[in-house]
């Protein structure tokens, strides 16, 4: 019985491993090219900063994720989180992603650290980060 239940929570392991792998590597795949990690975007704001600003706006882990799913299956400036992004780069366009692939890079990018650049803390200290 005892194995039983450790080679259960191995599976559950190796899946929730597997996922965070999967969301890494979609968002590489997906998101990278204009999200990037460096503070001098070009096409979009970077990661960092969207995380940031939907963590605010959604500190939980679901809501957080469903949020994301939401926002790349049908971006709209009314319900934008950032406005400032959206005047500087445009609306995002609907990519037709899927939603398990968009789910899998929301759980990652809930689930790793984010470290905010030290031009985005002063960019957010100067009330621009917060539209």
């Amino acid at each position: 019985m005892k194995l039983q239940i450790t080679g259960f929570f191995t599976v559950i392991l190796l899946m929730s491993n597997a996922s965070a792998n999967d969301g890494k590597e979609l968002y590489g795949q997906l998101c990278a090219s204009c999200h990037a990690a460096e503070s001098n975007p070009k096409v979009a704001p970077p990661i960092f900063a969207v995380v940031d600003h939907v963590r605010q706006a959604y500190p939980k882990r679901e809501d957080f994720i469903s949020r994301i799913i939401e926002w790349v299956d049908e971006p709209e400036t009314e319900v934008a989180l950032m406005p400032g992004a959206i005047r500087k780069f445009n609306l995002m366009p609907k990519l037709g992603y899927s939603q398990r692939d968009v789910e899998e890079i929301a759980e990652y990018l809930f689930d790793k650290d984010t470290v905010l650049s030290k031009e985005y803390v002063e960019h957010k200290k100067k009330g621009h980060g917060n539209n």
